[in-house]
C-alpha cells in the first residue's frame, strides 16, 4: 500500500508519497485542476493508492475528481490533525507529509463524510440560506444602530427595517435627511435578501416534496419541513452510523466526559458536528415540550417531563429531549419506517411496572 498525502488550495496542490515503511517516494506541487490531478493519478498509479486530505474550499472538487479516476480519498477535519495543528515549523510541504505518515502509521481520526447527489445540493443550499439569514440580520441591525446613535428608540419587537423607519419617522423629532437615507439603504438591501430568502425557500420545499425519508420525518411531533430537510440533509446516510447513540455523538448531543483513573467528570454537550442541525433540534425539543398538545407527543413530553424535575434541569431536559428526536429520526431512516408513538407508550408503561416491582 502506498499513501499519498495532499495539501489542498485553490491554486496549488502540494503532495507527498510514503511506502508500507514509512519511506518517501515522491513528493511535489502540482496546479488544483483535473488535468494535474488526472497526471498526478496517472504518474503513481491508482493501485493500492490511498489519498488522505484536509476539508477546506477545495475537498468537494479534489474528492469527486479521485473517486472518479478510481482513487481512495479520505478527509480529515484540520483540527483533528493534532501532528500537523501542533507543528511548529508548519509548511505546506510538511502538512503534506503528516498527512501521508498518518495514513501509513493509521494514526488518523475518523474520516469526514463527502455527501454526494442531492444531500450535497440540499446542503449547499442550507448553507446558502444560514448565510443570506445571517446578512439580512446585519442590515437590521445597522439600521438600529443608525436610529440609536441619533437618539431614537429601537422596539425590541420591530423585526424589519421598514418598521423602524415607520416609527422613527412618526416621532415628533422626525428624522433628518441623512439618516433616511442610510435607513433606505439598510431596507432596500433587507428586501432584497428577503426576496432571494423565498426563493431558496420554494427550491427547499419543492425537493423536500419529492423526498419520502423527508416526508417520514414529519411525522415526529414538533419536526416540520425546515427540521426535516435538516436532519435528511446533515445525517446523509444513516447506514454510516452502526447505532443511534454513535449518531448522537456526531450532532454533538453526549455530554462531554473526562476520565483518569477513579475519577470520572460528566461534562456539558460536547457540541460536535453540525451547529445548525444541533440548533433547530434544541427548537424543536423546546416546542414538543411546551407546545405541542396531539397524542402522538405525550410518550416524548413524559420522558422529558421525568427529566424536568425542577427548573435548574430545564435545559438538561430540552437538549434530553432533542437528542431523543435524533434518535427516533435515526430510526426511522434507518428502517424506512414513521414515528409510531404507541411503542414509545409501551415503553414507559413497562419501565413504570418494573420500577414498582421493585
Amino acid at each position: 500500500m502506498r499513501y499519498l498525502g495532499i495539501d489542498v488550495h485553490v491554486a496549488s496542490i502540494v503532495f507527498h508519497l510514503l511506502d508500507d515503511t514509512g519511506q518517501t517516494l515522491e513528493q511535489g506541487k502540482i496546479d488544483t485542476s483535473v488535468q494535474a490531478l488526472s497526471a498526478l493519478v496517472t504518474k503513481l498509479g491508482k493501485d493500492e493508492l490511498l489519498v488522505g486530505q484536509e476539508v477546506g474550499k477545495m475537498s468537494y472538487f479534489v474528492h469527486d475528481v479521485l473517486t472518479e479516476l478510481g482513487v481512495k480519498v479520505l478527509s480529515f477535519n484540520a483540527h483533528h490533525l493534532r501532528m500537523i495543528a501542533a507543528s511548529r515549523k508548519k509548511t505546506d510541504k510538511r502538512d503534506a507529509y503528516w498527512l501521508a505518515k498518518a495514513l501509513q502509521t493509521g494514526m488518523t481520526p475518523h474520516p469526514v463524510y463527502i455527501p454526494t447527489g442531492e444531500v450535497r445540493e440540499l446542503r449547499a443550499l442550507l448553507s446558502r440560506r444560514a448565510a443570506l439569514v445571517t446578512e439580512r440580520r446585519r442590515w437590521l441591525l445597522r439600521a438600529r444602530s443608525y436610529l440609536q446613535a441619533a437618539g431614537h428608540k429601537t422596539p425590541a419587537a420591530s423585526r424589519s427595517v421598514k418598521r423602524l423607519i415607520d416609527l422613527s419617522v412618526s416621532e415628533p423629532e422626525g428624522m433628518d435627511g441623512y439618516r433616511y437615507q442610510a435607513l433606505s439603504l439598510c431596507q432596500r438591501m433587507e428586501e432584497t435578501l428577503t426576496l432571494e430568502l423565498g426563493k431558496i425557500e420554494q427550491e427547499l420545499m419543492g425537493r423536500a416534496q419529492k423526498i419520502d425519508a423527508i416526508a417520514r420525518l414529519k411525522t415526529i411531533p414538533s419536526v416540520g419541513d425546515r427540521v426535516a430537510v435538516m436532519l435528511y440533509a446533515w445525517i446523509g446516510e444513516v447506514t454510516r452510523f452502526g447505532s443511534a447513540r454513535e449518531l448522537g455523538s456526531y450532532v454533538g448531543l453526549v455530554p462531554s466526559v473526562r476520565q483518569s483513573g477513579n475519577s470520572m467528570q460528566m461534562g456539558g454537550i460536547t457540541k460536535q458536528g453540525s451547529p445548525q442541525l444541533r440548533s433547530v433540534l434544541v427548537q424543536s425539543a423546546h416546542i414538543l415540550m411546551f407546545r405541542c398538545r396531539t397524542v402522538e407527543a405525550r410518550p416524548l413530553q413524559a420522558i422529558a417531563a421525568r427529566i424536568h424535575s425542577s427548573r435548574a434541569r430545564r435545559k438538561i431536559a430540552v437538549v434530553a429531549t432533542a437528542r431523543h428526536i435524533l434518535r427516533i429520526a435515526y430510526y426511522i431512516l434507518r428502517d424506512g419506517t414513521v414515528y409510531d408513538h404507541t411503542r414509545l407508550q409501551g415503553n414507559a408503561a413497562q419501565e413504570e411496572a418494573e420500577s414498582s416491582a421493585a
